[in-house]
């Protein structure tokens, strides 16, 4: 095991070598009220951009994190509220995060999900993970790998990262949710819940409610089916607040057991704290550090050419043998 985390170590100080480093006096940056074209949507996408100070080396490309509001007001909560850049500096400053790109889209009432009905929010899943990616990779130097791409997000934002993550695990690596509206599957036997849902789910689901739609975009049979067919497994980052709102506890801790269970990579931090930014904003900096080691903007390429930690082993032993005593030589005794 040390053997590994020191090539860890390694490939991660490998890829940090090859940054430039951030000129004199050079800061990150925060752009707001951009745009991107979504074809799904028929309209523009808008976010916000934070951009580290430390550019790409020749060659090499930015991590991206996209991290996502919960209800309104929408893209610049996690700017102007959630203390985003200075956590992001700091995390980069104490080497716990490689330079990334965070984007930070508006998605109004969506709840992230395609709701194609007339008067709907439209298909705003579809917007943000394929025009909103393609147009950031195209318009900056951009890792487009999933080994390089995280979603993150809290409240609705945090089910919609792990929605993401779990119907794209080919474009997401990692998954970090914050209090997230993580629900179980609802049946017609459950009056008392399907009454709430009419005014809980801003008609994301249907106008009346339908729970069979609602079941459709649960992820709690998207966590079961994760690794079919050889697709790879996000990794998860589930924290909710002691005191947190409605059921968030409850669900990040059955997701949680769920994602265990189908053999995923999953962390759970249940701490002190209630439904606010006060949590949110406590929780950013412990999350960064969770996901800086796993963001590889080499896209793969660093750790296989690093050598194996059999091969380590094996180098080990030899040496150990070089260096240790001669064996003894029965044929050469008297």
């Amino acid at each position: 095991m040390a053997v590994v985390l020191r090539l860890r170590a390694a490939v991660a100080a490998g890829i940090l070598a090859g940054l430039q480093p951030a000129a004199a006096g050079a800061e990150s940056v925060v752009q707001r009220g951009l745009s991107a074209p979504s074809p799904a949507l028929g309209r523009a996408l808008r976010y916000d951009l934070y951009k580290p100070a430390v550019a790409p080396a020749r060659g090499e490309r930015w991590p991206v994190l996209y991290l996502l509001h919960g209800g309104n007001p929408g893209e610049s909560d996690w700017v102007d509220t959630g203390g985003l850049a200075s956590s992001m500096d700091r995390a980069i400053a104490a080497g716990e995060m490689p330079p990334t790109v965070v984007v930070m889209p508006y998605a109004g009432d969506s709840w992230y999900v395609d709701n194609p009905d007339p008067g709907g929010a439209g298909l705003m899943k579809t917007a943000l993970t394929r025009d909103l990616v393609r147009a950031v990779d195209a318009s900056l130097p951009t890792a487009a790998c999933r080994q390089a791409r995280a979603v993150a997000g809290l409240s609705t934002g945090g089910y919609g990262a792990l929605l993401f993550a779990f119907d794209q695990p080919r474009e997401y690596g990692a998954a970090v949710s914050f209090s997230g509206s993580i629900s179980p599957l609802m049946g017609p036997q459950m009056k008392a819940r399907l009454k709430r849902a009419q005014r809980l789910y801003d008609g994301a689901f249907g106008v009346p409610f339908k729970s069979a739609r609602f079941n459709a975009w649960n992820l709690f049979p998207k966590a079961s089916r994760l690794g079919y067919g050889g697709a790879p497994r996000p990794t998860v980052f589930l924290s909710a607040g002691d005191r947190d709102l409605g059921g968030a506890i409850q669900g990040a801790t059955d997701l949680h057991l769920a994602l265990l269970r189908n053999g995923a990579d999953s962390t759970l931090r249940i701490v002190g704290g209630k439904h606010d930014w006060a949590l949110w904003r406590k929780e950013l900096g412990p999350a960064l550090a969770w996901l800086g080691p796993r963001l590889d903007p080499s896209c793969g390429a660093a750790m296989a050419a690093a050598p194996k930690a059999d091969d380590a082993l094996n180098a080990a032993k030899q040496s150990v043998s070089v260096s240790g005593p001669a064996p003894a030589n029965p044929a050469a005794e008297p």
